[in-house]
């Protein structure tokens, strides 16, 4: 398969880690970059190859023969530059979310046509979880679906800025939409009812921005499934991420560290789930989802996340702030 020609928006943090990641990539070819400050260009500068370099994103959209676009932006900034790249006949594949507003989402994918419009959710790609979901959901090694626990620490907080959630959406949006999105594709049931509590905050300079760095969360979902989700930003020893699901008939255990990789319990005892290992499950999920994006724009649509997904785990993050807020359970 001949590999798309892709730009990439923005080369912050997660825009570079995109950057270094498909480096030598066969699905896609990076060939524009559009980032307007000097230090994010000099972090970048070892990734760039022989990528053109533009000050704006609109001068990336229009560079000869692209055909998607990444966007690595802050958030706040997605449905617009969305809007422009579908308005210059692109494929999209934007980081997580797509919009913090889920009727946006949902009017940006009534924008696209034809295109592709796919959202971050990388874990989908990444070996332990796709093995693993695989073998829940698929193939019902486990029998059916009880009980999830979704956890993601960080561990160290981003600056107080990023934290604010008008900027990020918050800790219950910009980390939790991986673990509500988790929770629904590992049990093909949906969420009803959030409770959700706020922990002792950590660090005063998160509080001030508006935001809390701990939180622990409960989601009710169809056919009597119960999801917790805890999320926090100051593990202090790495990013962490690591996600279990009982069923009837045995459990899977997933995890990123020290290195990524899915088990399976069950009346046989514990074994690893072949294909699930990963040196660095971030780094092959994001490869995973892009090779994904490009066999979608190059077939016609494959099965990738997209508005739907992304509005869906944003307005169960709005609900888990609400149920925080309020210290009661909150109905979708």
């Amino acid at each position: 398969m001949e590999p798309v020609r892709i730009g990439i928006v923005g080369l912050g943090r997660m825009g570079r880690f995109h950057l270094a990641s498909l480096d030598g990539s066969n699905a896609v070819e990076v060939v524009a970059v559009a980032e307007p400050s000097a230090a994010s260009l000099e972090a970048a500068a070892a990734d760039l190859g022989d990528a053109t370099v533009y000050s704006t994103p609109d001068e990336a959209f229009a560079h000869d023969g692209l055909e998607g676009v990444l966007i690595a932006s802050p958030t706040p900034t997605h449905p617009d530059l969305v809007r422009r790249a579908v308005g210059a006949h692109l494929h999209v594949l934007c980081e997580k979310p797509l919009s913090l507003d889920p009727d946006e989402s949902m009017q940006l994918d009534a924008l696209r046509g034809d295109r592709i419009l796919q959202v971050g959710f990388w874990r989908r790609f990444s070996p332990p979880w796709q093995v693993a979901q695989r073998a829940v959901v698929g193939d019902r090694r486990i029998g059916r679906p009880l009980m999830v626990r979704l956890s993601q620490w960080d561990a160290d907080p981003p600056p107080p800025q990023f934290c604010d959630p008008a900027v990020s959406g918050g800790l219950a949006i910009d980390c939790g939409v991986h673990e509500y999105d988790l929770a629904e594709w590992f049990t093909g049931e949906q969420v009803e009812v959030v409770r959700a509590w706020n922990l002792p905050i950590v660090d005063d300079a998160i509080a001030a921005a508006g935001d809390v760095d701990n939180l622990v969360a409960t989601l009710h979902l169809t056919n009597d499934v119960v999801a917790t989700v805890d999320l926090s930003r100051n593990s202090r020893y790495e990013d962490d991420v690591r996600t279990e699901v009982l069923g009837s008939d045995g459990a899977v255990f997933i995890d990123l560290l020290p290195e990524g990789r899915a088990r399976i319990g069950d009346s046989s005892g514990m074994h690893d789930l072949s294909g699930s290992h990963a040196a660095d499950a971030t780094k092959a999920g994001v490869i995973g989802q892009m090779e994904a994006f490009a066999a979608a724009v190059r077939k016609g649509g494959a099965d990738v996340p997209g508005a739907t997904e992304s509005a869906r785990a944003t307005e169960i993050g709005i609900a888990v702030q609400e149920a925080a807020r309020k210290g009661e359970p909150v109905t979708l």
